[in-house]
């Protein structure tokens, strides 16, 4: 028999099941409105006098919102996580962090067909740029690691 008081479809998972369903979903509906779209008959035709199709323009704005997904509804999950397994809690940037660099790899993705043609010869950069962007929160996500180890660290030393 199930306890009528409480739900334990998920078990443990019960607390984060619905930031990731969302996530899950969210995620799936617009990969599989991007793949109707750009089905169609003549949308990879460049635009007259661009390098850029119009094919590049609907990939880049279907990813943008694929982005802003990944990235609110993971920082969502990291968030619920750490509110609910208190065990895991120094740990719980670090899976913030992995969706924060899923959400930037996804953007280098989708921009990169549009903003590729127009760094010519040095085709360098374009990587770079996001290299960079990425650092950010690596850096923030290593020292709040750190602190929160070298917290819990000290913690345990004072008690004993």
């Amino acid at each position: 028999m199930t306890d009528s008081t409480s739900n334990k479809t998920w078990g443990a998972f019960t607390p984060v099941m619905p930031s990731f369903i969302r996530l899950v979903v969210g995620v799936i509906v617009l990969v599989i409105v991007e793949a109707v779209v750009l089905g169609f008959p003549g949308i990879s035709n460049n635009i007259t006098g661009s390098n850029v199709s119009v094919a590049n323009i609907v990939v880049f704005m279907i990813g943008l919102i694929v982005c802003f997904i990944v990235l609110k509804f993971g920082t969502q999950l990291a968030n619920t996580v750490q509110d609910t397994y208190k065990n895991y809690k120094a740990w719980t940037p670090l899976l913030a962090f992995f969706f924060q660099i899923i959400a930037i790899g996804i953007l280098y993705a989708v921009t990169a067909g549009i903003a590729q043609p127009y760094f010519g010869a040095n085709q360098w950069a374009y990587p770079l740029i996001f290299l960079l962007i990425a650092l950010i929160p690596t850096i923030k996500v290593v020292t709040s690691i750190v602190n929160a180890l070298d917290s819990t660290t000290s913690t345990k030393h004072n008690q004993n």
